[in-house]
């Protein structure tokens, strides 16, 4: 089992980092100051501004309280059950490059380790502090992370942490992981290419067409339906495709604002759409309808 420290390079230079007492240090002497939740801030240099592109507090606790109802609990299932299919493997390394609070990359790597009966390592990086402050805590309470943070020693047989993080800019070693996720997030090829291994995949999880259909018909007067599929990142091959498509009914108002604040729509949507949303009749059923787009690196 790798602690997660050991994939780790400082942003500033590259080198590897190591704990001591509450920091991570480099060789060259940069420093990082572990937080009271556990994460270590790792942007890159004159990058910090992306910090504030990732979500706010608000947007983060409607993320986890819908997730953590079991929405879409199938998503995450049915990624790893893909992983255990296209990747077997005797231990896995996990980067879940845009993981949001950590929900999914929890379950991901409990629902790996069930299926495959291996060890799993896996760290997620997120744009905001606020969302890697909830994956970690997540994780303490699931057994998948050290109450004293990165770096801390941790025995389980699955391990998970999350850090701030640029996409495009990963503090972690060369081809040091051999699962690389990308949920709903920017896909960042050359960086999943970088930190892979030759044998490595890359799984990137895209909206289908009809999902949110009904949310959508709501909020829109005119609803433009087509998958959103990923193009073929430079320097892989796409091995397979999976769709996943099922119903889930929304018990009340609260759970529907949950959904509408944590969806691209939140920032698009009329007041005239948020009207017509608000006002439905409870239970509210949606379609939830993703694709897994499975790549592998070029020989």
């Amino acid at each position: 089992m790798k602690n997660i420290i050991n994939l780790l390079v400082c942003p500033h230079c590259g080198t590897p980092l190591s704990r001591e007492n509450k920091s991570l240090r480099c060789d060259s002497g940069h420093s990082f100051d572990v937080a009271k939740a556990g994460y270590v801030n790792l942007l890159p240099p004159g990058k910090e501004k992306n910090a504030r592109t990732g979500d706010e507090r608000d947007m983060v606790k409607a993320r986890e309280e819908f997730l953590s109802a079991g929405h879409y609990a199938a998503i995450s299932d049915a990624l790893a059950d893909a992983a255990a299919q296209y990747a077997p493997r005797e231990s896995y390394t996990v980067c879940d490059m845009g993981c949001g609070e950590g929900y999914h990359t929890c379950r991901f790597a409990a629902r790996l380790a069930e299926r495959t009966g291996a060890p799993v390592t896996a760290v997620g990086f997120d744009a905001s502090k606020y969302a890697a402050e909830r994956g970690c805590k997540r994780a303490v309470r699931e057994g998948f992370f050290p109450k004293d943070g990165i770096g801390a020693p941790h025995d389980g047989r699955i391990t998970v942490g999350f850090l701030p993080g640029n996409l495009f800019h990963l503090p972690l070693a060369d081809h040091c992981v051999n699962i690389a996720l990308s949920m709903f997030a920017p896909v960042a090829g050359d960086e999943a290419r970088r930190i892979l291994t030759d044998d490595g995949i890359l799984i990137v999880v895209s909206s289908g067409r009809d999902h949110l259909l009904e949310l959508r018909g709501r909020i829109y007067d005119d609803v433009r339906l087509s998958d959103d599929l990923p193009p073929v990142p430079d320097g892989f091959t796409e091995i397979a495709r999976i769709s996943n498509k099922y119903q889930t009914s929304l018990p009340d108002t609260d759970t529907l604002k949950n959904l509408f604040t944590m969806t691209p729509f939140y920032y698009k949507t009329t007041e005239a759409g948020r009207e017509r949303l608000f006002s439905s009749a409870m239970p509210f059923e949606v379609t939830v309808d993703v694709n897994y787009s499975i790549f592998k690196t070029k020989d």
